[in-house]
């Protein structure tokens, strides 16, 4: 079976899902369903190379306000210096408290998305209603949707996001952070979210890294509530 063919079943699998959910999520109130109404979303970008029993490293965080499904803000969240006043590090990490650098530890994905939330809150001030989790292919495939895009002094970035981000930070003389150099590369696709000619392909780059399991959401129904606000169309 063709590759082609083999998308276009999995594409017919989501208009499944999103056909049977449709009604459901538009009936929900604005309090549950992040599409409607006003809300925070957290957003992780996780560093897999970093070897941990769950999904990796935060490497960068944002809160992006949303409000009726469109971006309105985001604010950018560096994670280093943030932890948690209860939650401690997992034994193989230390035995302080937990770092939101270290939230992504653990194989229990909705518990480590809540323990980011709860630092992200005690250290900001900033309430989140739902996660969603970027790994390193997200962001190469986000970033050639709507890329390219050329960072001055390091070049086009494509499919090799973490080493333009390493060569940043790790260069002699530089003073960047990982999350400062993550936010450079973020910032153009974040934008793209809100510019008309952009958003499309965009849109369909999430959702087939969704589907390649390299974008997990939190609470699970979030894609879903994604997608019937979005449309098909630009599939």
């Amino acid at each position: 079976m063709s590759k082609k063919i083999i998308f276009l079943l999995i594409i017919l699998v989501l208009i499944g899902i999103v056909g049977a959910y449709a009604i459901h999520q538009y009936q929900q109130p604005a309090s549950t369903n992040v599409m409607k109404g006003d809300h925070n979303v957290l957003l992780l970008l996780a560093d897999t190379d970093e070897k941990r029993p769950g999904i990796g490293a935060v490497d960068m965080a944002y809160s992006v306000h949303v409000v009726n499904g469109s971006i309105e803000n985001l604010t950018p969240i560096y994670p280093g210096g943030m932890t948690s006043s209860t939650l401690m590090e997992p034994a193989a990490a230390g035995t302080g408290k937990l770092k939101l650098n270290d939230a992504l530890w653990s194989n229990d994905t909705t518990a480590d998305a809540a323990a980011a939330q709860s630092i992200v809150q005690e250290n900001t001030g900033i309430k989140t209603d739902a996660v969603v989790i970027v790994k390193p292919e997200a962001v190469d495939a986000m970033i050639n949707s709507v890329g390219p895009i050329d960072v001055p002094g390091y070049g086009v970035v494509t499919n090799n996001s973490i080493d333009v981000i390493r060569n940043m930070t790790e260069e002699k003389n530089s003073t960047l952070s990982r999350g400062n150099a993550t936010d450079l590369l973020m910032k153009p696709v974040l934008a793209a979210a809100k510019d008309p000619t952009k958003a499309p392909a965009l849109f369909q780059a999430v959702v087939q890294q969704y589907l390649q399991g390299n974008i997990i959401v939190v609470p699970k129904d979030l894609m879903t509530q994604f997608a019937v606000s979005k449309g098909l169309s630009s599939l």
